[in-house]
């Protein structure tokens, strides 16, 4: 099996795309030889050109043409290289990339300990050493195959119109997931991968010189650098259409302007919860083509059981090349029926749009009748365990959800685990908070009982049951949450598509307030909203024992059993490691209902675990003390 390296952190910073200038100084390193000043112009300009006729291509047959630059001393190792076989510690030196030929390489090193290290320094960039006139071409674009896979790294393609002195990114690889333990995967063998040059050339389109461009300082330290490998062949520049309207992302969204800037997308709807909805529909494009777009809008259409229920549209723009735009559906729908709905986003003009691979997207979401109600699509592309400066400590993380009906009941939460072996044995909760009347604050409102993750539930779906269920009313917006109590083995919560910054929040050990993050996706919780009173988490034969509240904790918690005849009782707490901290004897007690006051004075911060011996019989959960 290949080794994926997994990534810990929640928060993670992107390099900045259009307009990055490289001014890191390396050493320089010719693949065969450098061309003379007197064919440094590449010109193949011609009269009759229709969109998407090339204008350059390059498949890296002759290898002087290109020349690599970086801080190493051997390419083949660490930096650029062509060849007609892939090379590296992760894919190996006989394979291909699925063309035929040479074709580029980078690699850096072997993380593993097998050869030598990665070099943590760069960037590391492949040149053409000729420049390319690319004079009266309308909307020109970059367009190459590449094969490999990227970990937390920056792989990208840059031009210069000045000879080289500055150089601006036209696009990378950051859309692609990296390929972690979490997610993410190998890229097609090959994929094509399509940029467009008009603004990154726009100071002299007569001279443009092109190269593509590693580097590895996206991270933190001891991650920066390692890189699974990058094959690039078949690296051309095309003619662009004259109208080409990339849409780059659609939305359907709820409660616009309410406790996300924007609405928040629901993809499972109770019945209940869809009379209220008021469903926005948003897309946001880009002008890829070489002349403004008149008279654009967005279309928005809804579908269930194959019949079309909603269309909608929003005000017609003007956008100019190479600009971007994001528009709405001036009405909005509500779902009230039962089923599976399909959404189809396009945007339409004066003009037919004469390049039909980014016209569409298509989504959908359902209305249940099995009271689930969330955020997450149900595919899983991830997963998170914590975040880095928490790692090995307890951790809540989940997503803001706003109610839409009066009395909305939510008994269980249900919890997507990867399928980590590591998973077993380990304990998870499930905790709501709500946001206060002034909407200043998430406060506590409950938490279920521990469980104990079985081997039948690792990679599935766990529900976990409050002992009484939280009612919630329409306008509220609550935050609900997975949660595990640390250790070296971390559970690994799954989590799905992309969405908003700052609607996925967590608590870090000991924070009374929430961390927000960059870039998440919709954790894989799922809110169900029906009671289950009378169905207990963990009942003993002889008794029944509930979950410390709150917890955490750093005043004081409180933990209700209840007997069902009379019995000894007495309670054992020990740490993480299974000394004893504090041992309570409550004596011999009659049938019936009692209290056990706790006081986090007792306590240093950590992580306890709390056993009831009643009678012969014993019941363990866990707590989590703050300071």
């Amino acid at each position: 099996m290949k080794k994926v390296y997994l990534l810990v952190s929640g928060l993670l910073l992107t390099v900045g795309a259009a307009n990055a200038q490289v001014t890191t100084a390396s050493s320089k390193a010719e693949l065969r030889t450098a061309p003379s000043e007197n064919e440094r112009r590449f010109n193949a300009v011609g009269a009759d050109r229709e969109a998407d006729a090339v204008i350059w291509e390059n498949g890296f047959e002759d290898a002087g043409e290109w020349t690599a630059e970086g801080p190493s001393g051997d390419y083949l190792v660490s930096g650029w290289s062509i060849g007609a076989s892939t090379t590296g510690w992760y894919f190996g030196e006989d394979d291909d990339m699925g063309t035929s030929g040479n074709f580029a390489r980078f690699v850096n090193g072997d993380p593993t300990g097998g050869g030598d290290d990665p070099i943590e320094n760069g960037p590391f960039t492949l040149t053409y050493n000729m420049s390319i006139d690319l004079s009266g071409v309308p909307a020109p674009h970059v367009e190459f195959e590449q094969y490999g896979a990227r970990f937390i790294t920056l792989q990208g393609v840059e031009v210069s119109t000045d000879g080289g002195t500055t150089w601006v990114l036209a696009g990378d690889n950051n859309d692609i997931d990296p390929l972690t333990a979490g997610g993410g995967a190998i890229y097609a063998q090959p994929e094509t991968r399509r940029f467009n040059l008009t603004t990154s050339i726009a100071d002299d389109p007569s001279d443009v010189m092109i190269r593509l461009m590693w580097d590895g300082a996206m991270n933190g330290a001891d991650m920066n650098y390692i890189e699974y490998g990058w094959f690039v062949d078949n690296i051309r520049i095309v003619e662009g259409h004259s109208f080409d309207a990339e849409i780059q992302t659609g939305y359907f969204r709820a409660n616009v302007g309410g406790s996300a800037t924007y609405g928040l997308d629901y993809y499972q709807i109770p019945v209940a919860q869809a009379a209220n909805l008021n469903y926005e529909f948003s897309g946001e494009l880009i002008n890829q083509g070489g002349s403004a777009l008149t008279g654009l809008h967005l279309q928005a259409v809804v579908e269930r059981d194959g019949g079309t229920v909603f269309t909608g549209t929003s005000d017609n723009v003007t956008v100019a090349p190479g600009a971007t735009d994001s528009l709405s559906t001036t009405a909005s729908f509500n779902p009230m029926d039962e089923g599976v709905y399909s959404v189809v986003w396009s945007f339409e003009g004066d003009d037919e749009d004469t390049y039909t691979e980014n016209d569409e997207l298509m989504d959908q979401f359902e209305v249940n009748d099995a009271n689930l109600f969330a955020r997450h699509n149900g595919v899983a592309t991830g997963s998170i365990s914590n975040v880095t400066s928490n790692t090995g400590a307890p951790l809540l993380i989940g997503n803001i959800m706003d109610i839409f009906a009066d009395g909305t009941e939510i008994g269980a939460v249900d919890i997507t685990i990867t399928d980590a072996e590591t998973n077993e044995d380990q304990l998870i909760f499930a905790q709501i908070n709500v946001l206060n009347a002034d909407g200043s604050a998430f406060e506590y409102y409950d938490q279920t009982g521990d469980h104990t993750i079985t081997a039948d539930e690792v990679g599935g779906t766990i529900r976990l049951l409050f002992e009484d269920p939280v009612v919630l009313d329409e306008g509220q917006t609550m935050l609900i949450m997975a949660g595990h109590y640390g250790g070296s083995d971390e559970v690994e919560f799954s989590y799905a598509q992309a969405v908003d910054d700052f609607t996925v929040y967590g608590y870090t050990s000991g924070a009374t307030d929430p961390f927000r993050l960059l870039e998440p996706n919709a954790i894989m919780v799922t809110a169900v909203t029906q009671s289950f009173v009378g169905i207990e988490d963990e009942v003993a034969n002889n008794f029944a024992i509930g979950q410390n509240m709150p917890n955490p904790f750093n005043n004081t918690s409180v933990i209700n059993y209840e007997l069902n005849e009379a019995a000894n009782v007495s309670v054992e707490i020990v740490d993480v490691t299974g000394k004893l901290v504090k041992s309570i004897n409550q004596g011999t007690q009659a049938a019936g209902a009692y209290t056990l006051n706790l006081d986090a004075n007792d306590f240093a911060e950590g992580v306890y675990y709390y056993t009831f011996v009643v009678g012969a019989e014993k019941v363990t959960k866990s707590m989590v003390i703050t300071k």
